[in-house]
C-alpha cells in the first residue's frame, strides 16, 4: 500500500484499539464495586505474589536454558526487566468479564483480576523506568534524545533563517524587526551548535548513532519507493542485503564498545 494509505490504516487501528480498551474499562467500572476490592485484598495479594513468582521462574529458568542450549546472551538485567515488565491489561479484564453470571464466585474473580491489573499498571508500570536506570539499561539514550532534539531544533531554525532571507526585500517588512529576528535566530543557532559540539566531544559514540540514523533513513527511503510503486519489487532482496549489512555494522560497534 502507499505511504498515505499505510498511515491512515495505522491510525484507524490505533483508534480502534483505544476505543476497545475504553469500552473494556467502562465495563469493568460498571461491574466492579470498590468495596469488593477491600474484601478481597488477601486474595489479590496472594494472586499478585503467585504471578510474580511464577513469572520469575519462567523468565529466569527459560533464560538459563536458552543461554546454555541456544548460546543466547540474555543478561541478568535483561531478564529482570522481562520479569518485572509483565503488565496485565484489557485482555485479562475481558476474560474475567466473560465468566457466566451464574457462577457464584464471578464477582470475586473480577475483583481479583482488576486488583492484579491495577497493581501491574500502578506499581510495576510506574517503576520500570527507575529500574532501568538502576540496572544501567538506558545507556546513553537520554544523551541521544538530547542530541536528536538539538539537531531537530537546529534544522527548524535554519529553515526559519532561510525564510527570513526570502522576505528581506518584501514591502511592508520593517528593517529593524527583520534585523532583530535574524540576529535572534542566528544567536540561537550559534548556541545550539556549541551544545551539539560539546555533546559530540563528551560522547564520541554519538557518531555511531548518526551513522545508524543515516542507514535507517536510507533503508526506509528504499522501502517507501517500493511501496509507492516507484521501484520494482525485485529490489526487495537488495533491501535485505542493505539491512543485513547495517545489522552487521551495529553488531561490530556493539562488540567494540
Amino acid at each position: 500500500m502507499s505511504s498515505r494509505t499505510r498511515v491512515i490504516v495505522s491510525e484507524f487501528w490505533e483508534f480502534l484499539s483505544f476505543f476497545v480498551n475504553s469500552i473494556v474499562f467502562l465495563l469493568i467500572g460498571d461491574q466492579i464495586r470498590f468495596a469488593i476490592l477491600g474484601e478481597n485484598l488477601s486474595t489479590i495479594a496472594l494472586t499478585v505474589g503467585a504471578m510474580i513468582l511464577t513469572r520469575a521462574i519462567a523468565i529466569y529458568g527459560l533464560s538459563f536454558v536458552s543461554n546454555r542450549v541456544a548460546r543466547s546472551d540474555i543478561s541478568i538485567p535483561d531478564q529482570t526487566i522481562l520479569w518485572w515488565g509483565g503488565l496485565r491489561g484489557s485482555v485479562s479484564i475481558a476474560l474475567a468479564l466473560s465468566i457466566p453470571t451464574m457462577l457464584p464466585e464471578r464477582e470475586k474473580v473480577i475483583a481479583t483480576v482488576f486488583g492484579v491489573v491495577l497493581f501491574t499498571l500502578l506499581v510495576q508500570g510506574l517503576t520500570i523506568q527507575p529500574l532501568l536506570k538502576i540496572l544501567n539499561l538506558l545507556g546513553n539514550q537520554p544523551i541521544r534524545q538530547r542530541y536528536a532534539e538539538a539537531i531537530a531544533r537546529q534544522t527548524a531554525l535554519q529553515r526559519v533563517l532561510q525564510y527570513l532571507g526570502t522576505i528581506e526585500n518584501r514591502p511592508g517588512i520593517d528593517p529593524e524587526v527583520y534585523r532583530d529576528q535574524t540576529a535572534l535566530v542566528q544567536g540561537e543557532l550559534t548556541s545550539l551548535q556549541t551544545e551539539i559540539d560539546q555533546l559530540l566531544d563528551e560522547h564520541p559514540d554519538l557518531q555511531n548513532f548518526i551513522v545508524r540514523q543515516l542507514q535507517a533513513i536510507e533503508t526506509e527511503t528504499y522501502a517507501e519507493f517500493v511501496r509507492a510503486g516507484q521501484l520494482n519489487r525485485e529490489l526487495s532482496p537488495f533491501l535485505q542485503q542493505v539491512t543485513a549489512g547495517q545489522n552487521k555494522s551495529a553488531m561490530r560497534e556493539a562488540n567494540d564498545n
